[in-house]
C-alpha cells in the first residue's frame, strides 16, 4: 500500500535518473497542455470572427482546413526529425540541427519571445474578461486588467511550480468545459436549422477565393498556433517517438475538424448572406450573442465566464512550454546554469518556473503603466504571438529539409514538401511584415517600433552565437542540447 501523501500522491511514480527532467505525460496529456495553448473559447469569441471578416469571409472553413493539411505536412517533418534527433529543446534544437547553431538560437529567442508575447496576452485578455464579467453580469465596479493579471501570474507560477502532471489535470477540466459549450452550441444551432438552413457554400470556389485570401491565410495558420509544442515536452512523456507523434497529429486534426465545422456553422447561425454585415457593426459580440440566441441566457453567461477560465489555462499552457525554453538555455549553459535546476520531490524545472513567473510579473507591471489603450491592449501584444509563430515555423521547415537531405531521415519528395511549405510560411511572414498594422492594431511610427523590438530580439540569439562561437567555444558547442 502506497505511503504517499498530497502532491506526491497524484503524481505517477517515476523511476528514471533523478536529478533528470522526466515525467508519466501521456497522448491526452499533451494534447490537452498544447489545445490549452490554443485557447478555444478564445479563438470561438474573438479570433473567427475576425478570421472571417478580415479573411476570406464565407471562405473561411475551407481555408482553415486547408491550413490544417499545410500543418500536417510540416508536422510529418517535424515527428520524423524529432524521432532521428532524439534531443529536447523543442525548435530549437531541430533548428540548431538543421540550420547550423547560429540559427538555431535565434529561433530559441524567437521562441522565448513568442511564448512571453503569448502569455502576457492572455494575462491582460483574462483581466478584461474578469472585469467584464462583474460589471455586465454582477452589477459590480470594474477592476483594472492589471491587478487580475498579477494574481493569474502567482497562481499560474505555484502550479507551474510542481510537476506538469499537476498542471495536466487541471487543464483538463478547464478544455472539457470548453469542448461541452462549442458541442452544444454546434447541436443547438443546427437543430434549429440556423437562421436560413444550412448549404455548402463555404466550399463553393467564388467564396473560397474571396475577400483578403493572404489575411485569412496567416489568421487561419495562427489559430493552429502550440501544435509544434509537442517536441518541447520529450524528456516529460511516456514513450517519446510514439507520444509525441500522436499528440502532434491529433491535436491539428482535432483543431482543424473543431474549427472548421464551428466557423461554418457560426456562419450559418446567422447566414452567409449577412454575416459579415454583422461582424462588421459587433465583431466582438457576435459570437456572445450567437450563444444566446441559440442556447440561452445561461450559456451566454457560461460562455463568458468560459472566456475568462480559457485565458488561465491559456496562461498556464505558454507559462509551461516557455518554461521549458528557458530550462533548456539554462542546460546548455546559454542561461545562467541555475534555471537548469530540477526539484528532487517535483521533477519540475521550478527555478525556470519562478525566473519565468518574475519576468511575466513585470511584465504585466510594465504594460499597465505603458499606456497602450483596453480596447487594443489585447491584439497589440498577441501580434507578437502570431508574428513569432510564423517566424518559428518557417525556420523550422526548412531546416527540417536540409535535415532530411544531409541525413536522409526520409525520401526527396517528403524533403521537398517542408521546402514548399517554409517558402509559404516565408511569404506568410513577409506579408505579416509589410501589413503589421492589421495584427497590432497600430499604424505609423508606433507599429515600426513593435516590429524593430521584434527582430532585435530575433537577431540578438544570432548574435549571441556568434560571440559564443568566437570567445566561449566550450558552451557553443552544448547550443541545440548536442552534448546533453
Amino acid at each position: 500500500m502506497s505511503t504517499e501523501t498530497g502532491l506526491a500522491a497524484i503524481i505517477p511514480p517515476d523511476i528514471r535518473e533523478e536529478g533528470q527532467l522526466h515525467g508519466n505525460l501521456g497522448v491526452i496529456d499533451v494534447m490537452f497542455t498544447v489545445i490549452a495553448y490554443n485557447g478555444p473559447a478564445v479563438v470561438f469569441m474573438g479570433f473567427l470572427p475576425v478570421l472571417i471578416l478580415w479573411g476570406n469571409g464565407v471562405g473561411a472553413p475551407a481555408m482553415i482546413l486547408a491550413a490544417g493539411s499545410l500543418l500536417l505536412v510540416i508536422a510529418s517533418g517535424l515527428i520524423n526529425v524529432s524521432s532521428a534527433l532524439k534531443r529536447p529543446g523543442g525548435f530549437y534544437a531541430l533548428v540548431s540541427a538543421g540550420l547550423g547553431r547560429m540559427a538555431g538560437l535565434g529561433t530559441g529567442f524567437t521562441a522565448i519571445f513568442t511564448y512571453f508575447a503569448a502569455v502576457l496576452s492572455v494575462y491582460a485578455i483574462a483581466g478584461t474578461a474578469f472585469s467584464d464579467l462583474l460589471e455586465n453580469f454582477f452589477g459590480a465596479e470594474r477592476v483594472p486588467w492589471w491587478t487580475v493579471g498579477l494574481v493569474c501570474v502567482v497562481a499560474v507560477g505555484f502550479l507551474g511550480y510542481f510537476n506538469i502532471q499537476l498542471s495536466a489535470k487541471v487543464l483538463y477540466v478547464f478544455l472539457t468545459l470548453e469542448f461541452l459549450l462549442i458541442i452544444a452550441y454546434i447541436i443547438a444551432v443546427i437543430a434549429q436549422g440556423g437562421a436560413n438552413g444550412f448549404g455548402l457554400d463555404s466550399f463553393k470556389p467564388e467564396y473560397m477565393f474571396s475577400g483578403a485570401l493572404a489575411v485569412g491565410a496567416l489568421f487561419a495558420i495562427t489559430i493552429f498556433g502550440g501544435f509544434e509544442a509537442t517536441v518541447i515536452f520529450r524528456e516529460e512523456v511516456r514513450d517519446p517517438d510514439r507520444t509525441i507523434k500522436r499528440a502532434t497529429y491529433g491535436v491539428i486534426a482535432l483543431l482543424a475538424i473543431c474549427y472548421a465545422l464551428l466557423s461554418w456553422v457560426f456562419i450559418y447561425a446567422y447566414g452567409p448572406g449577412v454575416i459579415l454585415e454583422v461582424l462588421g457593426q459587433d465583431i466582438a459580440g457576435a459570437a456572445g450573442q450567437s450563444v444566446r440566441e441559440y442556447v440561452g441566457e445561461a450559456a451566454y453567461l457560461f460562455a463568458n465566464i468560459l472566456l475568462f477560465t480559457s485565458a488561465f489555462a491559456l496562461q498556464l499552457a505558454s507559462h509551461n512550454i516557455l518554461t521549458r525554453y528557458v530550462y533548456n538555455f539554462g542546460k546548455d549553459r546559454i542561461l545562467p546554469k541555475s534555471l537548469a535546476a530540477i526539484h528532487p520531490k517535483n521533477v519540475s524545472p521550478y527555478k525556470a518556473s519562478i525566473a519565468v513567473s518574475v519576468v511575466c510579473a513585470v511584465g504585466v507591471a510594465g504594460i499597465a503603466i505603458s499606456g497602450v489603450p483596453d480596447d487594443i491592449l489585447y491584439a497589440t501584444i498577441a501580434s507578437f504571438l502570431t508574428y513569432g509563430m510564423v517566424i518559428l515555423v518557417t525556420m523550422v521547415s526548412f531546416a527540417i529539409g536540409v535535415y532530411m537531405l544531409k541525413h536522409k531521415t526520409s525520401n526527396l519528395f517528403h524533403a521537398a514538401l517542408m521546402f514548399i511549405g517554409g517558402g509559404i510560411f516565408a511569404i506568410t511572414t513577409v506579408f505579416a511584415t509589410v501589413r503589421f498594422d492589421l495584427l497590432s492594431g497600430l499604424v505609423g511610427t508606433p507599429a515600426l517600433i513593435m516590429l524593430s523590438v521584434c527582430w532585435a530580439f530575433i537577431l540578438s540569439g544570432v548574435g549571441l552565437g556568434y560571440y559564443l562561437k568566437k570567445k566561449k567555444p566550450e558552451i557553443y558547442r552544448n547550443v541545440g542540447r548536442r552534448d546533453n
